[in-house]
């Protein structure tokens, strides 16, 4: 783990307005070498389908006196070459675009007939600065064609239409990208699982015509997270500051952080968890400030834990832990063919089709499916004396463990895709809103117990390289699961589609 102060960058503000009045420097965009492990994974990601707008103006033959009553000729001319554009775009910025120019009371956003506007100016500066926000710059260039024509030429009007249809692409890509992240997650494996997040293109545009601040519409779209400001901020730094070591390995973790956070809420809220696997790390947030942290137990790599968000609703007291199918498969009928009252000896309660049976006389070559064991509550249960739900399709959750000795560990990848925790009496407090010493009472009854929390958590089980703590510090950590490698190749997809014409 490296690390390394935060405090030389303190300050920096979370909008994109102050940094631009600020005079940050433009970063040229960041490039992705493909290495060799990740030729797979570029192949296999899926970028989004890419199509020619298709702009049809109605009512086209209605006198422009009519159609384009606050209009200038120039203005209307430049909306009627839009029908002739031929722009390659997402198929959903596509459909927006199309929308928005086909009505017949649409108006230029970017140019006034003439040239570009004062708003043209500051989107396409925007734009240029992407690469501060761990984008691609190159993944947001217009067509400027205008520039090389001269205006008395029937061309003229053709360029400034393409550059019109090419900056809402452009800008509505940029505004996507920074609500939700450039690639879908869901595509890289089975390890990710978020509902990714959706921005209304089409209201979008219309806001961008309305407004003369284009600032107002692209803070409603950024990351607002203090987290997403430090990243950002740390990011220039290691472009800027020279040093070498890690720096280049690092920039790579901090871009994967700033798409990461992308996929998570646009602002954590007041109370939350935060389960960092690379950092094998468990922290609970108060009032949006750190209130706990704790080691952490994740996945071995065959078992890795999943990437994804949800909310903590129970609290389970003395907990018995029903042995999952795989279990019985790979771990335990080995020492069944040797010792058949195995499981018996080590308390676990089998049951073949719902009646008791000692494991001893359980014919086990019989479909699993058949067969449950369950180890009943206890200080030796696997899961220890207390248990933290949070209901997902992974069946992951929080819990205790008699195995403390693991905690020791640098590298804790040791469960079965569960999140063990060193303190979970401390974290089952915090959840509940009450205190640790209450937490045993409950233990020491001895009898399993599930108590609903008072209010949802959210928890975010999370996998982050670069992250910064509360301690001021951006830490970096290893790629444990091999997961940046897979993100940074499917990033290099999606820009190398967006060049195709």
């Amino acid at each position: 783990m490296a690390v390394r102060p935060y405090s030389l960058l303190a300050g920096v503000s979370l909008g994109l307005s102050v940094f631009l009045a600020a005079g940050v420097i433009e970063a040229s965009a960041e490039t992705h070498s493909a290495r060799p492990e990740q030729v797979s994974a570029i192949q296999a990601y899926q970028v989004p389908a890419r199509r020619s707008a298709q702009i049809s103006r109605q009512g086209a033959a209605a006198p422009l006196s009519s159609l384009f009553q606050s209009m200038s000729g120039s203005q209307s001319r430049v909306l009627r070459e839009m029908g002739s554009t031929s722009t390659i775009m997402n198929n959903d910025i596509a459909e927006a675009v199309e929308a928005y120019y086909s009505n017949p009371k649409a108006k230029l956003i970017w140019v006034d007939g003439k040239r570009p506007t004062a708003k043209a100016v500051q989107a396409i500066s925007l734009l240029r600065q992407a690469g501060d926000w761990g984008l691609s710059a190159s993944d947001y260039t217009v067509a400027t064609s205008f520039e090389t024509v001269s205006q008395s030429s029937p061309d003229y009007t053709k360029a400034l239409a393409a550059f019109e249809a090419s900056l809402s692409d452009k800008f509505l890509m940029f505004l996507q990208d920074n609500y939700r992240g450039r690639i879908d997650p869901n595509q890289l494996s089975n390890y990710y699982d978020f509902k990714r997040k959706q921005v209304d293109l089409k209201a979008a545009l219309n806001q961008l015509s309305a407004s003369s601040d284009l600032m107002q519409v692209v803070d409603r779209l950024m990351p607002s997270n203090p987290k997403f400001a430090q990243l950002a901020a740390e990011l220039r730094w290691l472009r800027t500051s020279g040093q070498a070591g890690d720096s280049a390995a690092n920039i790579d973790k901090i871009i994967v952080a700033l798409e990461e956070i992308r996929w998570l809420p646009q602002e954590f809220p007041d109370r939350y968890v935060f389960i960092n696997q690379p950092a094998y790390m468990a922290y609970y947030y108060d009032k949006s400030e750190l209130a706990l942290s704790m080691k952490a137990v994740i996945g071995q790599q065959d078992h890795q834990t999943n990437f994804f968000d949800a909310s903590i609703k129970t609290v389970e007291f003395n907990p018995d832990w029903g042995v999952p199918q795989s279990i019985i498969r790979n771990e335990m009928l080995p020492h069944l063919k040797r010792d058949p009252s195995y499981l018996d000896r080590e308390g676990y309660k089998v049951s073949v089709k719902g009646k008791p049976m000692s494991s001893a006389r359980v014919d086990w070559a019989q479909p699993l499916e058949n067969i449950s064991v369950v180890q009943p509550p206890g200080p030796d249960n696997a899961l220890g004396q207390v248990k933290i739900l949070f209901p997902n399709s992974h069946d992951i959750y929080m819990h205790d463990t008699p195995a403390r000795g693991k905690f020791a560990a640098q590298d804790r990848m040791f469960s079965h895709g569960c999140v063990r925790l060193e303190n979970p009496r401390a974290m089952a407090a915090a959840v509940l809103q009450t205190s640790v010493e209450f937490v045993d009472q409950q233990i020491a009854g001895g009898d399993k117990k599930a108590m609903p929390v008072p209010e949802e958590v959210p928890v975010y089980v999370s996998y982050f390289t670069a992250w910064p703590t509360a301690d001021g510090v951006i830490h970096y950590f290893d790629d444990i699961y091999g997961r940046d490698v897979q993100t940074l190749a499917a990033i290099s997809a999606t820009s190398s589609s967006r060049t195709q014409s």
